[in-house]
């Protein structure tokens, strides 16, 4: 990969300038691929949203000083959607290698990720996703890093819920065909087999259908006592709906990509007691990067932040800081990723394994009179 090297020395000093040839340095650019329109579009804005407030407050400050050179640079981000197409996403991830930032935020969902990742490892690009959680991105190479949890992780915790805390042993799965429904679900299965749960029945539903009376009606005569829905809000919401107007009263359980406000919108009182996990996201925490990112984003947007918004905030304040400390270059940036002290964020404390995933877990959410809170855990909230 010599020439890429080469590739991207010279784009550090494009964009950093010479002093050679007196040319001032302009600025820091990276990329970013996500989802404006089309499914994903929910957490795209999400978390597009999260990364304005963030490098609007890195500029607001100076921008980011290269490297400890003392030259402070604004921060611009590249931005491009993606539509929620996987080949749209494909077109833009090789615009943006042309473009030669070393850095691209990027893969609102798991099938965007998995066909643009190893463009940006074969080019040598850091990939950062900040909700990508399929198992598969962990084996797509050392340039590859997320800072939302893998579904690996996700389902240890939802199944250990539902077995240990919830006391349902017998489960029916409804699951999206999506890459990200088929992910979190295999996980799922796997863990709560383990735990000496049983899966009394599986169903699947075209993503996105609008329809699932016939999924539901495949449960009839089996016993369980609790359904796992595996997919994004509008899938819980079209499943729990479903399911009550069945008459099926069990114990509905979803997964970390619910948006409550999404959820309750779609899906009314269907999803009222609806358990979900969901990455730490204290919106009351007193981290200062927390309260930072709700304030700036209140007054930005002037509507509720998410957990996604935060992750798009740490992925951009992440990114910067590595290259404020070890310079622009993607392997610099790399080398800082791997070593880093854990990052206290909007979204808690981030760090990296070797992998590229990041250690984070999760905390179980209900929902109750159409809000989402955390459910309440032994000895106190």
């Amino acid at each position: 990969m010599k020439n890429r090297h080469v590739v991207l020395a010279l784009a550090s000093f494009l964009v950093l300038g010479t002093l050679g040839c007196g040319t001032a340095a302009t600025e820091v650019q990276i990329g970013a691929i996500l989802s404006m329109e089309g499914r994903a579009a929910p957490y795209g804005q999400s978390i597009w949203q999260g990364m304005q407030v963030a490098m609007d407050e890195i500029n607001a400050a100076g921008g980011i000083d290269v490297g400890g050179s003392g030259t402070m640079l604004p921060l611009s981000i590249a931005m491009r959607d993606d539509q929620s197409d996987p080949q749209i996403a494909l077109r833009h991830a090789r615009e943006l290698i042309e473009l030669m930032v070393p850095v691209v935020i990027a893969a609102d969902s798991s099938e965007i990720a998995l066909a643009i990742a190893p463009l940006f490892q074969e080019a040598e690009v850091i990939f950062m996703s900040p909700s990508a959680s399929t198992p598969k991105l962990s084996e797509e190479g050392d340039y590859i890093y997320r800072n939302y949890p893998s579904d690996a992780l996700e389902a240890v915790n939802m199944a250990t819920h539902i077995y240990n805390r919830a006391g349902v042993n017998e489960v029916a799965i409804l699951g999206s065909q999506s890459e990200y429904g088929l992910g979190i679900k295999n996980a799922f299965i796997s863990r709560f087999r383990m735990l000496g749960g049983t899966v009394t029945a599986q169903e699947t539903f075209p993503t996105e259908v609008q329809d699932v009376s016939a999924q539901i009606e495949g449960l009839s005569g089996i016993d369980f006592g609790g359904i796992f829905i595996a997919g994004y809000s509008s899938e819980a919401a079209t499943v729990a709906r479903a399911a009550r107007d069945a008459g099926i009263d069990v114990p509905l359980f979803g997964t970390g990509a619910i948006l409550p406000d999404q959820l309750v919108e779609l899906g009314g009182d269907a999803v009222e007691d609806l358990v979900f996990p969901s990455p730490l996201f204290d919106p009351a925490s007193e981290i200062d990067e927390s309260r930072r990112f709700v304030a700036a984003y209140d007054e930005r947007f002037g509507s509720s932040y998410d957990v996604y918004a935060a992750h798009g905030w740490d992925a951009v304040k992440i990114i910067a800081e590595a290259i404020q400390e070890n310079g622009l270059r993607a392997e610099e940036i790399r080398f800082y990723l791997n070593a880093m002290n854990p990052f206290e964020g909007a979204a808690g404390s981030t760090s990296f394994d070797d992998k590229g995933d990041v250690r984070k877990f999760h905390r179980m959410f209900v929902i109750q009179d159409g809000q989402a809170v955390p459910v309440a855990v032994e000895g106190g909230a």
